[in-house]
């Protein structure tokens, strides 16, 4: 009597994989789930989480200040656009079993409140995102406090002087703040009151001499060229002009240094360029493009 020859290992195998393959088959025809359920989004890094809080406090405050004030409802919307909007992990809709996250909702509708959150959301932002994204924040920080000043009426405060301002700047530096301090002394002498522009001057002589102190070799213009619109028409009102362009060529040079090595020195200077920086200016200031 013979014996009936079992299956050798490899075409056991083979059975059993094709076995295996008939199953799933099946399963995937019934309907039958195997995964382990709907894809779940990537856990947010610090610098996203603050850019995402940043992003929100936007929303809200836009969406407050729609009827109430439309400039800062405004700005907020262009705010929340340039960071990237509020984060959705399926924006078209989430897969089977997940679910968006709910809309943010504040619990107060008042647009100075919420301006105030804003701007601490911005300023965490400043010192936690990225490196690379630090300026936009702090561009954005600079308009948001002067929205602010314009709601409580107040004027900004004169900011402290920046610690270790020569770290730096560069002989370029020196050039752009005598440069600014030649024109603020011409335009003080056309306004009436100049406390101002002599104000300003004052800090352009303190941080000129800080930069000096710290050995840089003195490249500064015996004399600085004046704007030829100036030249043409010295009065009260383009004195005015040549005060504030000169401002704005301090706060550029300060901005310039964002980001620093330490992110409170960055927020330092945007105080700084608070100071430099009026309503009236701000949309002209060469840092990012808020449409």
């Amino acid at each position: 009597m013979t014996r009936r020859a079992g299956l050798s290992p490899a075409a056991f195998l083979l059975s059993v994989a094709i076995g295996i393959a008939i199953f799933v088959l099946a399963m995937v025809v019934i309907g039958v789930r195997l995964d382990s359920g709907p894809p779940q989004p990537e856990p947010a890094s610090v610098s996203e989480e603050a850019r995402q809080d940043a992003a929100t406090a936007y929303a809200l405050l836009a969406e407050a200040a729609e009827g109430a004030n439309p400039d800062v409802a405004s700005m907020a919307r262009a705010h929340e656009e340039a960071v990237g909007g509020v984060w959705v992990p399926w924006p078209e809709g989430a897969p089977e079993g997940a679910t968006n996250p709910p809309a943010p909702q504040s619990d107060t509708a008042d647009v100075m409140i919420l301006l105030e959150r804003a701007v601490e959301a911005t300023e965490h932002a400043v010192q936690t995102v990225d490196p690379a994204d630090a300026p936009l924040f702090a561009s954005i920080l600079l308009r948001q406090q002067i929205a602010l000043d314009a709601l409580t009426e107040e004027e900004a405060i004169a900011a402290e002087p920046l610690v270790g301002l020569a770290e730096f700047a560069t002989e370029q530096t020196l050039l752009t703040l005598d440069t600014a301090r030649q024109w603020l002394e011409t335009a003080a002498a056309h306004l009436d009151p100049n406390e101002s522009a002599v104000d300003s001057i004052a800090e352009v002589d303190t941080m000129t001499s800080a930069i000096l102190s710290s050995g840089m070799a003195d490249s500064r213009l015996a004399v600085a060229p004046l704007p030829s619109w100036f030249l043409a028409d010295p009065s009260p009102e383009t004195a005015a002009q040549l005060e504030a362009e000169a401002k704005m060529l301090i706060a550029a040079e300060l901005f310039s240094y964002i980001p620093t090595s330490d992110p409170t020195v960055d927020l330092q200077i945007v105080s700084a360029l608070h100071r430099y920086v009026a309503a009236s200016t701000v949309t002209d200031f060469p840092l990012i493009e808020v449409q």
